[in-house]
């Protein structure tokens, strides 16, 4: 299995905040979301969003995985949390993610997917802390 790497920038995001607390991130040309700390039902914390990418980019990768190695595993869904480590600096320090799928393959397969999926995931690749990765079930 060959992954081609393709160069890539990302950004610039606008980031601005003011009074209230309110952070507004221009994400893309007519998208913009909400962060605050903590979080409100409006809006998510910084670390809410990161583990949401998170998650994205792992069922992004999973889908992309199955599509090469010709599997039919219908929706991805994956399911993120981070537990906050206990030391300095303050940070998340471990993360799991819980893989569902439609169709699940066999246990070969699963574990060939997973692989695939960490090997790819550019958010995951990008945290310390370690990304713990299984399959629902």
């Amino acid at each position: 299995m060959a992954i081609r790497i393709k160069a890539k920038t990302y950004g610039p995001f606008t980031t601005a905040i003011g009074p209230g607390k309110v952070i507004h991130v221009d994400t893309a040309p007519k998208q913009n979301i909400a962060i605050t700390s903590p979080s409100t039902e409006e809006a998510g914390t910084p670390v809410d969003f990161m583990i949401s990418a998170l998650g994205a980019c792992l069922a992004l990768s999973f889908h992309h995985a199955a599509q090469e190695m010709k599997i039919d595993v219908g929706q991805v869904s994956v399911e993120v949390s981070g537990k906050k480590a206990e030391d300095l600096p303050d940070r998340i320090g471990s993360y799991d993610a819980t893989v569902s799928l439609d169709t699940m393959p066999g246990e070969e397969e699963c574990a060939e997917l997973i692989k695939r999926a960490k090997a790819r995931c550019t958010v995951s690749n990008s945290l310390n802390g370690e990304v713990t990765m299984k399959m629902a079930g």
